[in-house]
């Protein structure tokens, strides 16, 4: 993620384009390459977030417990350590992929941000009403 908030901080206007994921560094393609978590991407929202999530890491808990408890030492550390870190590639492939579809919708569109014309539309909105309640 470091490189795609250096890479936005410096940017020029001119450069912000959509995020092609075949031009990305080979370490965050490599990461959009994790199999399994496509149907995480889209269905990850605030049921996700709040139920599945949490559950899963208590029974992750007592799992990495039960790991260390019966498997001796060099392997117990080991197991107890793939799990945690499965799960944090899945958590850092769908926040990337999260942030390349926030990125792509709103700064990547070819959409134009007119403030000053907004707020004109907005005043003379204002007016009408004013006129109309008077």
């Amino acid at each position: 993620m470091c490189f795609i908030v250096q890479f936005i901080f410096n940017m020029s206007k001119e450069d912000l384009n959509e995020i092609d994921k075949s031009k990305l560094p080979f370490f965050y393609r490599l990461i959009m390459k994790v199999p399994g978590v496509d149907f995480l991407v889209s269905s990850s929202s605030g049921i996700f977030w709040a139920i599945i999530v949490p559950i899963f890491l208590i029974f992750e808990f007592f799992l990495n417990f039960m790991l260390l408890v019966l498997f001796p030492f060099p392997i117990n550390i080991l197991l107890a350590s793939i799990i945690p870190g499965v799960i944090l590639l899945i958590f850092v492939r769908i926040s990337l992929e999260r942030f390349i579809n926030w990125w792509n919708l709103n700064v990547g569109s070819n959409f134009k941000w007119d403030v000053e014309q907004s707020m004109q539309e907005y005043l003379t909105l204002l007016k009408k009403r004013e006129r109309k309640n008077s």
